[in-house]
């Protein structure tokens, strides 16, 4: 298996990428070589940035062609598997680097898989009736649902295959754009491209579990009863009858207010939401030392776009 970590950059936030490329080196130290695609040879060597040049011309509007381009040239290079890690997905604390560069590439084989989420199914916003794995696969979550989050975008480790069939499946079905939102759109509707033993092939990460400092028993209930207060509000999110009330519950209720731990701690939406900074992301930050490093790196690398 030759594994390495592909991050597809949006033009608009170019300027968020050596944040990426900073906190990788800093918390996950001997992480699988790292390749930015979507970006220019230009653009990357501006600020000294590894990357797969895009190949497309001028025209950066379709998001998933961007990313098809960037895991094309990967496999070209021999690279079977990889992170698929956005941008805007930093790492805000350090990583379990072995769970990340041997146990996860490991059920990758044995179990077998081909998309292993590193969004933990542990919090408040994945209800699912999906099995659970045994203690010694820790706890992971066998995406089976019909709604589960398989083929999704938060970060996740991928046989590069079946990345490259999703950004197909997602540009044919391209009745708007080639947007993120609509590459997991498409591909969450189990079209006839995706072969049913890949389907049955997807797991997520239990966070609690796989984090490098795992929660103690207390903590552990108090994310049981949180998550499960959580899942019976986000219930209620569907029946409000008007949008701009069903609107104002979510954000009250903080439903995107969600850090993972796990082996690549995260938070739920990334640095940015509707244009502007996630606030939600920005809080959470602003919680500890580590994160105020990152949110300085973030204002610099905004200052530094002009």
């Amino acid at each position: 298996m030759k594994l390495a970590i592909l991050s597809p950059v949006w033009p608009s936030y170019q300027w968020l990428a050596p944040c990426l490329q900073w906190t990788l080196d800093r918390f996950w130290a001997d992480h699988p070589p790292l390749f930015f695609c979507g970006m220019t040879q230009e653009e990357a060597d501006r600020v000294g940035l590894p990357v797969l040049p895009w190949r497309g011309g001028e025209n950066r509007t379709n998001w998933t062609a961007l990313l098809r381009d960037g895991v094309e040239q990967l496999r070209a290079l021999g690279y079977t598997h990889g992170y698929l890690i956005a941008e805007e997905h930093l790492p805000l604390a350090p990583c379990h680097t072995v769970h990340l560069n041997h146990t996860l590439p490991r059920f990758l084989e044995s179990l077998p898989a081909v998309y292993i989420s590193l969004m933990g199914w542990d919090n408040r916003r994945f209800p699912s009736k999906s099995p659970l794995l045994d203690r010694k696969h820790f706890r992971m979550q066998h995406l089976l649902a019909p709604r589960d989050p398989r083929f999704n975008l938060h970060p996740a480790l991928w046989d590069l295959e079946v990345l490259s069939v999703c950004c197909d499946v997602a540009l044919e079905d391209d009745s708007k754009n080639g947007s993120a939102w609509h590459f997991e759109k498409a591909n969450a509707r189990r079209p006839a491209r995706h072969l049913p033993h890949w389907v049955a092939q997807c797991y997520q990460i239990c966070a609690a579990e796989m984090a490098l400092s795992p929660p103690l028993q207390g903590q552990k209930m108090r994310r049981n009863i949180e998550r499960f207060f959580y899942l019976k509000l986000m219930a209620l999110y569907p029946h409000i009858p008007h949008r701009r009330l069903a609107d104002a519950y979510f954000r009250r209720m903080g439903f995107d207010n969600v850090y993972s731990d796990g082996p690549y701690p995260l938070f739920f939406s990334g640095v940015m939401a509707k244009g502007g900074y996630n606030p939600w992301f920005i809080k959470h930050l602003k919680k500890s030392p580590e994160g105020r490093e990152i949110l300085q790196c973030i204002d610099r690398a905004k200052k530094a776009r002009g």
